[in-house]
């Protein structure tokens, strides 16, 4: 008998997690074809991020499914020149831990969205993919890169970086120890960029004087914007931004997790642990409590 209710108890450790993902997995999915079928197809998963329609349980499923969109075309390309075979779309699930109906919407997406190059063809009947556009894999690759990082950042070390600010001058991680600090990515014309600056803005002059440090960092030359460095400052002057602003280039970009979506915020302390990480658009309110967090203000 004993033994029995060890293995029952085994099974339900086990089984239980896996409900639990179930659930999540199903209340996102939804969610996210509630979106496509609103918008077109179009997905934007920072959106639904910041969403109060998710659990915590959601939201972390949610956030896995956007990283696993950006490494979906990486493992197609790797399994198809190491076996000569594409993927089936179990293949995939199994890769990354989730069902096919998750494989099935982030395909559906990849072909909906018109960001996304066309990089296969579905199989109408099986819903298999039935072949590659290795060219268009390798160019969204090294347009967005292999891989995306938007969860458990929280408790690690702020990478290292080190980058030509707009003045001519070098900002990197070393000159935050100490501080407090927020490091915010952005680039210019960005939407949710232009309404987040004010706050940043009067963030950095309420928390400058209590040890924060801000640094923006622009992606307009990663992005192949073209703009100028004076049309930059011209941007930052009538924001009334006065925080050090610095270049983006490939390797900071991957080292922060690949980031695509703008603005993207990290906050760490003192010791240059990251504290909090927040994707699009924040309001004054969490960003002011972090900041006091961070500087040890409250």
């Amino acid at each position: 008998m004993r033994r029995m209710t060890v293995a029952a108890l085994a099974l339900l450790m086990i089984t239980l997690p896996l409900l639990a993902q179930g659930q999540a997995e199903m209340g996102v999915l939804q969610e996210v074809r509630k979106m496509m079928a609103e918008s077109g197809g179009r997905v934007t998963f920072s959106e639904l991020a910041n969403s109060d329609r998710f659990s915590a349980e959601q939201k972390t499923f949610l956030l896995r499914l956007y990283e696993i969109f950006f490494q979906i075309p990486a493992v197609l390309k790797s399994e198809y020149e190491n076996t000569g075979k594409i993927p089936t779309r179990q293949n995939v699930a199994d890769n990354f831990g989730i069902s096919t109906q998750s494989v099935d919407l982030l395909l559906a997406v990849m072909k909906s969205d018109p960001r996304v190059p066309s990089m296969f063809t579905l199989d109408s009947s099986s819903r298999e993919i039935a072949s590659l556009n290795v060219d268009n894999i390798e160019a969204f690759m090294e347009q967005r890169g292999a891989s995306v990082q938007v969860t458990a950042w929280e408790g690690k070390a702020l990478p290292d970086f080190e980058l030509p600010t707009l003045d001519g001058e070098t900002v990197s991680a070393q000159d935050l120890r100490g501080h407090g600090s927020l490091i915010y990515f952005w680039f210019t014309g960005c939407p949710p960029c232009v309404r987040i600056a004010p706050r940043l803005a009067k963030l950095d002059e309420m928390y400058r004087d209590k040890g924060l440090r801000i640094v923006g960092i622009n992606a307009d030359r990663v992005l192949d914007i073209q703009v100028s460095d004076q049309q930059r400052r011209s941007y930052l002057e009538k924001h009334g931004i006065r925080f050090v602003n610095a270049h983006l280039n490939r390797s900071v970009r991957q080292a922060f997790g690949g980031i695509q979506i703008f603005p993207t915020i990290f906050f760490a302390d003192q010791e240059g642990t990251i504290v909090a990480h927040y994707i699009n658009e924040q309001q004054y309110d969490t960003l002011q409590a972090t900041a006091e967090k961070v500087t040890g203000d409250r």
